[in-house]
C-alpha cells in the first residue's frame, strides 16, 4: 500500500483540491484508493458530496476501526472523513507517552491489504495528526500557491519534512506541486522559476487558475466530473500521471 500526504504547513495552497482530484483521478485508472481527510474542516466530504457520522476522530480514540468509518465515495474510491471533533485526536494523540506519532501509522494497517494507494489530505500547520500524517507516509506531495512569499514557505516546509524523516526514514518529499499559476502575471513566472531553481525535478507541471476547479467543489464532484475538457482537468490529469508512472517504476512493483 503505497501512502501519499499532500501536505504544506501553509493554507490556502490548493491541498485538498489536489487530494481530491488526485484520490478520483488514480481510482478512474483502476487503482483501489482511500481518501483520508486529516483536517478538521473536513473539506474532502463536502467535496466529494459524502455524509459519515464515524470519522478518524473515533478512529484514532480507538472508539471505531478503520473499516466501520470508511465509506464509499466513487467506484474504487473510498473516503475515510473528518470534521471538527479531529480537534479530540489531537489532544489525545499529544498526551501519549509512548508512540503518539505512530497512531495514524497504526490505525491504517488494518486495510493494508485492501488498497493500492491511501491519499492524506493533511491540515495546515504542525499539530499532533499533521505530524501523524507525515510519520505514516511513504512520500509528499506539497501543493505550493505561486505568490511572493511562496519559496519561504517551502523551505519552512521542508525542514519540518527532514524533522519527520528522522523518525520515518521511508518519507520522501517527492513532489513540489505549483497551483493558482496565472499566466498573465510576473508573479507567477518569476515564483516558479525560483522553485524550479531550488528543487529541479521534483517540481511538476503547474496547476493553472481555472474557474472549473473552484465550481466542481460547489457541485461537490471531482474536475473530471464537472468539466472534464477544462484546463483543470488536463493539468490534474497530466500531474496524476506523473504519480502513477513514479508508483509503476517502484521496485516492490517491478520485481526488482
Amino acid at each position: 500500500m503505497r501512502i501519499i500526504a499532500i501536505a504544506m504547513t501553509k493554507g490556502g495552497v490548493g491541498k485538498t483540491t489536489t487530494a481530491v482530484n488526485l484520490s478520483h483521478g488514480l481510482a478512474l485508472r483502476g487503482q483501489r484508493v482511500l481518501l483520508v481527510d486529516a483536517d478538521t474542516q473536513g473539506q474532502c466530504a463536502k467535496a466529494l458530496g459524502v455524509d459519515k457520522d464515524v470519522t478518524l476522530n473515533e478512529v484514532l480514540l480507538g472508539e471505531a476501526t478503520v473499516l466501520e468509518a470508511v465509506t464509499k465515495a466513487r467506484q474504487n474510491l473510498d473516503l475515510l472523513a473528518s470534521d471538527h471533533r479531529l480537534t479530540r485526536a489531537a489532544l489525545a494523540i499529544a498526551r501519549r507517552e509512548r508512540d503518539g506519532h505512530l497512531a495514524l501509522a497504526e490505525a491504517l494497517a488494518p486495510v493494508a491489504e485492501r488498497y493500492d494507494t491511501v491519499v492524506i489530505d493533511a491540515a495546515p500547520g504542525v499539530d499532533a495528526v499533521a505530524v501523524n500524517v507525515l510519520g505514516c507516509a511513504d512520500e509528499v506531495i506539497a501543493p505550493v500557491a505561486l505568490t511572493p512569499a511562496a519559496l519561504a514557505g517551502v523551505l519552512d516546509f521542508v525542514r519540518h519534512v527532514e524533522r519527520v524523516a528522522r523518525h520515518n526514514t521511508r518519507l520522501d518529499l517527492r513532489w513540489i506541486l505549483p497551483t493558482f499559476h496565472d499566466q498573465r502575471t510576473r508573479t507567477s513566472a518569476e515564483t516558479l522559476r525560483q522553485l524550479q531553481e531550488h528543487f529541479g525535478a521534483k517540481v511538476c507541471r503547474s496547476i493553472r487558475v481555472n474557474i472549473e476547479l473552484a465550481e466542481a467543489f460547489g457541485w461537490r464532484q471531482s474536475i473530471f466530473e464537472h468539466a472534464p475538457r477544462s484546463r483543470g482537468a488536463a493539468d490534474y490529469e497530466a500531474f496524476i500521471g506523473t504519480v502513477a508512472e513514479a508508483d509503476a517504476r517502484r521496485p516492490e512493483l517491478v520485481g526488482a
